[in-house]
């Protein structure tokens, strides 16, 4: 076997260790992304602000699409449409499993996290698992989202690109409306970097 090694440099050690073999670029560069964009901590953004928010009790469930949305943005790492964000979603696996629920409170769908074994109490629920099969995300009986992922897209597309297009990313629940952010909550992002 003969490894080709990119910047090899010699030493006096036995043995030599260079991260960046020639062979499959590819994969080294996918392992670059993940690592650099998971780096802070393997948890993506919107579980963490959902940790953060539901310790303050600002929030007794979870985080509306809109919502998540918006974090993104405001961090810099917009998503291009909702298919993107659910695939996000999907793709990181969690000490928890997503789901997404009717909220009680604000009549939204929110994403939340379960403990995963107590998942086993949504026998009813939707699941879509990622390609790797480590992350399920749930969609509760309580919506009306649809039984495939292009369903889920589309519904949520039609839910919330208006008020995702406007830049009206917090529901206002006195008001029943969308509103921006406000300052106190884009600090709250802020402090995620």
């Amino acid at each position: 076997m003969v490894l080709y090694l990119k910047n090899l440099c010699l030493t006096e050690k036995s043995r030599i260790f260079n991260p960046q073999p020639r062979q499959a670029p590819e994969r080294w560069q996918k392992f670059i992304e993940t690592s650099s964009s998971m780096s802070k901590n393997a948890n993506p953004n919107w579980y963490k602000l959902i940790k953060f928010l539901k310790g303050k009790g600002t929030i007794t469930t979870g985080l509306t699409i809109p919502y998540i949305f918006g974090v993104y943005e405001i961090l810099g790492q917009p998503f291009s449409n909702i298919e993107e964000l659910i695939n996000h979603i999907l793709k990181y696996p969690i000490d928890k499993y997503p789901l997404i629920q009717k909220c009680p409170v604000i009549q939204q769908d929110v994403l939340m996290v379960e403990k995963k074994e107590y998942c086993n109490k949504y026998e009813k629920a939707i699941k879509f698992e990622n390609a790797n099969r480590d992350n399920i995300l749930f969609i509760s009986p309580n919506t009306a989202l649809g039984k495939t992922l292009d369903n889920l897209y589309s519904n949520l597309t039609a839910l919330y690109s208006n008020p995702i297009e406007r830049k009206h990313y917090s529901w206002d629940n006195k008001e029943k409306s969308w509103k921006k952010f406000s300052d106190e909550e884009i600090e709250t992002i802020l402090s995620l970097k």
